[in-house]
C-alpha cells in the first residue's frame, strides 16, 4: 500500500514538477525553521537543568521596600544569612552562600594563570552537582587555606600530575592547597568559575559581610523533598527582621530551576524572563510551519480539478471514500518525510552558522533517539496538518461530475478556503515584519540614544598587582603618553552599577522615610574620562584635595531631594556624615535600557577601586592601547595585560536583544518567503487555467498591463485584507514587548505604513511575474487546441 501511494506521489511529482518543487521547498524550509527554533528552546529550557537534586533547590530573594521604589527584588543577601536558615528552619538540609565573581592570578612554580572565580562555603557542594574528579566533597573548602579547582584549570596548572595535594599561590601573597577537582561546567550553567575558595575567607578580608544590613553573596538551599514550600517560606519570610531592627525586608525561597526563565520580578510580582522569549518563538516555529502547510493545502486544492477526473475513475472501478483519503494522506506524508529528510540536513549543515547567530553553542545534540522521535512526530503533523483538506476534498468529488467533461469548478468552500488560508499567510507574514522592524529600531535607539555619557573612545582594565598598590604613579605615567586624554578608577562601570543601599538623608527627608540609592565610587577626573554632561559643578579633581569630602548626585537625586537650584555647597549626610555637593550630572545610563535610571550618588575613593578608565583621542586607539600595554607590563609584570573597550560591554549587555533581532529577522523572511513561494504558485496555476480566457482577451483587444491588473488583482485584494487585520495586532504585540522597557522608541504610524507597502509590493512582485510571461503569450498558442 504504501509503495503504492509513493509511486502515485512520485508520478504526480514528475509530470508537475513546478508545484511539487514549491511544495517540498516550502515544506523543506518551515520544517528547518521549526526544529532550528525548537533547538534553541530544548538548549534555553535546560539551562541549569544538570543537578541531581534540582527540584529542591531554591534560591534565596528579597523583597526590599522603599519609598521611592515600592519593592525591589533582588538576589543578593547579607552574610550570616545561610548558616541562620539552616539553624532555625528544619526543612533546609543545605545552606550554600556563593560570592561575586572575581579574577585572580594562580602561581604554580613558573606557570602563571589568571582565571575567574568565587569564593563558597562547603554546603554549596551538596546543593549543587559538581561532580568530583579528584578529591572528596564532604572535605573540601572546610580550612581556610583550600581550593577547589576545574579541570580545566587543574590541566592548565599541573598537565596530567594529579592536583590534589598541590600548592597554588593567589595574587602572588597567598598559598592554597587543592583540595578537590571538579568536571568542567556544561555550556548551559549560570556557574562560569575555575576557581572556588573558602567563604570564610572572603569574611574574614571584608568585616561587612558579618553585617545583616548589607548585602553581597547569593544564597540558596536544599529543602527537604518532604518539607511543604508554602511552610518553609513563612518560616523563613521574617528571618532579616528578626537580626535586624527596623527592617522592612523580606525573604523568600524561589525555585532554582526557574530562576534563568523566570526570575525577573517588578513591583514584588514575577514578570517572566527569557520564557517569554522561548514562548514567542515555539509561537512563531508553530506558524512558520502552519504557512507552509497552508501552501500544501491551497496548491493541492487548487489542483483538485487536474486530478477529478482521476477520482472518478477511481470511484467508478470501487474505490471507496477511506481508500482515495488513504492514497491523498499518503501522497502527503511521502512528501512530508522527504522535506523532513531535506530539513534534517540542512540543520546538520547551518547549526555552526545559527551558532553565531545566536551567540551560543547549543548543548543539545542533535543525532539523539528523542530527536529523532520527535522529528518524526513533527513530521507526522505536518502530513497530517498538509494533506487533511486536500485529501478529503479530493475524497468527496462526484465521480458523475468528474467524468461529464468540461470544467470542473471549485466549491464556494473550497475557494474561500482558500483564500481565507492566502490571508492568514500574510496576516502572520505582515505581523512578523513589523515586530522584526520594530525590534530593529529599539536595538538602534538603544545603541545610539544619549547616554548622558560617552562610551566610545573609551578602555578599562582590572586595577590589581602593584598598579594598584601605586596608583598615582601609574595614572601620571599614562597622562604623559601620547593619545590619552583621561584617565580615572571605578569600583564599577559607569555603564552598569550594581551597587545600591541606604544610609542618605537630607533636609526635609522624614526619619522613618526608607530610600534607595545607587553608589558609584571613582577615582579624580571621572567626569573628564567619561565625558558627563553637567548640571552644576564638577566631579572630583586632583587640584583640589579636599574633594574627597564632598559628593556628586545625578539629576534623578537632586529631584527625589527636592533641592533647590544653585546645588553646589549645598548639604546632605551620608552614612552619618555631612558631605557637601560638588557637582551635579545630567541622568546616564548606568544600568540596562529595561530598568529606569535612580537616584546615583558618587563618592570619592582614591584606591581600592576594581577598574582603570582610560580616554583615548579619536584616531589614536591602536598606539595609546600599545602605551598602556607597555606601561602595565613595566608595573605590573607578574599579571598578564587584559583589556577591553566600554563600547563593546555597553554592547554585550544587550545581546540577548541583538539575538532576538536576529532570529525575529531571520525567520520573518523565512515566513515571508514561503508565502510568497505559494502565491507564486497559486498565481501560476490560475493563469494556466486561464490561458484560453486571456487568449480571447488578447484576441479582443486586451492590453498586457489590462490582463496583468486581471490577474493579480484578486491576490492583492487578500493581503490588503491581511495587512488591514495585521496593523492592529502588530501594534498591540509590539507595544507590549516596548513598554518592557524603561527607555524606548514610540511605535509611529510611519511603521505600518512602510510595511503594509512592503507587503504589497511583494505580493505584486511574486504573483505579476507568472501574470506578464502568460499575458505576453502568443494568443494562437493559447487557442490552438480549440
Amino acid at each position: 500500500m504504501w509503495r503504492n501511494y509513493i509511486k502515485i506521489a512520485w508520478r504526480n511529482l514528475w509530470n508537475n514538477k513546478m508545484f511539487g518543487v514549491i511544495n517540498i521547498a516550502g515544506l523543506t524550509m518551515g520544517l528547518t525553521c521549526c526544529m532550528f527554533i525548537l533547538l534553541w528552546v530544548a538548549n534555553e529550557w535546560n539551562y541549569n537543568r544538570n543537578h541531581q537534586q534540582l527540584p529542591n533547590i531554591y534560591q534565596v530573594y528579597e523583597h526590599q521596600y522603599y519609598a521611592n521604589r515600592d519593592v525591589f527584588t533582588v538576589t543578593a543577601t547579607p552574610g550570616p544569612l545561610a548558616d541562620q536558615l539552616k539553624a532555625e528552619t528544619p526543612g533546609i538540609l543545605k545552606a550554600g552562600v556563593l560570592s561575586w565573581i572575581s579574577d585572580k592570578l594562580l602561581n604554580v612554580r613558573e606557570k602563571n594563570v589568571k582565571m575567574a572565580g568565587q569564593y563558597a562555603n562547603n554546603d554549596l557542594l551538596h546543593v549543587f552537582s559538581f561532580p568530583f574528579l579528584e578529591g572528596d566533597p564532604a572535605k573540601a573548602l572546610k580550612s581556610p587555606n583550600e581550593i577547589v579547582i576545574t579541570e580545566k584549570l587543574a590541566h592548565s596548572l599541573f598537565g596530567e600530575a594529579r592536583a590534589v595535594g598541590q600548592i597554588v599561590r593567589l595574587d602572588n601573597k597567598m598559598d592554597y592547597e587543592v583540595s578537590g577537582v571538579i568536571k568542567d561546567h556544561p555550556l548551559n550553567s549560570m556557574f562560569k568559575f575555575e576557581w572556588l575558595l573558602p567563604m570564610e575567607r572572603l569574611v574574614d578580608e571584608n568585616e561587612w559581610l558579618k553585617q545583616w544590613d548589607a548585602n553581597a553573596p547569593r544564597t540558596y538551599v536544599l529543602a527537604d523533598p518532604k518539607a511543604d514550600i508554602d511552610k518553609l517560606n513563612a518560616k523563613v519570610k521574617g528571618i532579616i527582621q528578626r537580626n535586624l531592627k527596623d527592617s522592612k525586608t523580606e525573604v523568600f525561597l524561589y525555585p532554582f530551576q526557574d530562576t534563568y526563565l523566570k526570575g525577573r520580578f517588578e513591583d514584588g510580582h514575577e514578570t517572566g524572563g527569557r520564557v517569554e522569549y522561548v514562548r514567542l518563538f515555539i509561537v512563531v516555529a508553530i506558524f512558520v510551519l502552519l504557512i507552509a502547510c497552508i501552501n500544501f493545502m491551497n496548491l493541492s486544492t487548487a489542483r483538485a480539478i487536474q486530478r477529478s477526473k482521476e477520482v472518478g475513475v477511481r470511484k467508478s472501478i470501487g474505490a471507496d471514500k477511506s481508500s482515495l483519503i488513504g492514497q491523498f494522506m499518503g501522497e502527503s506524508f511521502a512528501l512530508v518525510f522527504a522535506a523532513t529528510a531535506l530539513a534534517l540536513l540542512l540543520v546538520w549543515v547551518l547549526t555552526p552558522a545559527f551558532e553565531r547567530m545566536v551567540n551560543v553553542k547549543l548543548s543539545v545534540e542533535l543525532f539523539t533517539w528523542y530527536n529523532m522521535a520527535g522529528l518524526f512526530f513533527l513530521g507526522l503533523f505536518t502530513g497530517f496538518v498538509a494533506g487533511s483538506y486536500p485529501a478529503f476534498y479530493l475524497s468527496s468529488l462526484d465521480p458523475v461530475a468528474t467524468l461529464k467533461g468540461g470544467m470542473l469548478r471549485l466549491r464556494t468552500s473550497a475557494i474561500w478556503l482558500r483564500k481565507s488560508l492566502v490571508i492568514f499567510q500574510f496576516v502572520v507574514s505582515t505581523t512578523l515584519i513589523v515586530g522584526a522592524f520594530l525590534v530593529y529600531l529599539q536595538i538602534s535607539f538603544i545603541k545610539n540614544r544619549n547616554l548622558g555619557l560617552n562610551k566610545d573612545q573609551v578602555v578599562y582594565f582590572r586595577n590589581e598587582g602593584s598598579i594598584a598598590n601605586n596608583n598615582a604613579a601609574f595614572k601620571s605615567a599614562l597622562l604623559g603618553m601620547p593619545g590619552i586624554v583621561a584617565a580615572t578608577e571605578s569600583d564599577q562601570l559607569p555603564i552598569r552599577v550594581g551597587n545600591n543601599g541606604q544610609g542618605v538623608s537630607w533636609p526635609g527627608k522624614a526619619e522613618n522615610e526608607e530610600v534607595l540609592i545607587d553608589f558609584l565610587w571613582v577615582g579624580n577626573d571621572f567626569d573628564k574620562t567619561m565625558q558627563l554632561e553637567m548640571i552644576e559643578g564638577r566631579t572630583f579633581s586632583a587640584a583640589f584635595p579636599n574633594d574627597g569630602k564632598g559628593v556628586v548626585i545625578n539629576e534623578t537625586a537632586a529631584k527625589l531631594m527636592k533641592l533647590q537650584k544653585p546645588y553646589v555647597g549645598r548639604i546632605i549626610t551620608v552614612a552619618g556624615e555631612q558631605r557637601p555637593i560638588l557637582g551635579v550630572t545630567e541622568d546616564f545610563s548606568s544600568n540596562h535600557a529595561q530598568i529606569k535610571t535612580g537616584p546615583l550618588l558618587i563618592r570619592y575613593q582614591p584606591s581600592g577601586n576594581w577598574y582603570v578608565l582610560v580616554r583615548i583621542q579619536p584616531g589614536q586607539m591602536e598606539k595609546a592601547v600599545a602605551s598602556i600595554e607597555k606601561a602595565y607590563k613595566q608595573f605590573n609584570p607578574e599579571y598578564p595585560f587584559t583589556l577591553e573597550y566600554m563600547d563593546e560591554t555597553f554592547a554585550q549587555m544587550y545581546t540577548s536583544e541583538q539575538v532576538i533581532g536576529r532570529l525575529a529577522a531571520a525567520f520573518t523572511a523565512l515566513a515571508i518567503f514561503i508565502a510568497c513561494l505559494g502565491l507564486f504558485g497559486l498565481a501560476t496555476f490560475t493563469a494556466q487555467q486561464r490561458t484560453k480566457e486571456i487568449g480571447i482577451r488578447k484576441v479582443l483587444g486586451a492590453t498586457v498591463l489590462q490582463i496583468l491588473a486581471l490577474l493579480s488583482k484578486e491576490f492583492l485584494r487578500l493581503v490588503l485584507i491581511a495587512v488591514a487585520i495585521a496593523m492592529p495586532l502588530a501594534a498591540y504585540l509590539m507595544n507590549d514587548w516596548l513598554n518592557k522597557f524603561a527607555y524606548h522608541i514610540e511605535v509611529s504610524w510611519w511603521v505600518f505604513v512602510v510595511t503594509g507597502i512592503l507587503a504589497l509590493v511583494l505580493a505584486l512582485l511574486t504573483v505579476s511575474y507568472q501574470s506578464v510571461k502568460t499575458a505576453r503569450m502568443n494568443p494562437i498558442k493559447s487557442l490552438r487546441s480549440e
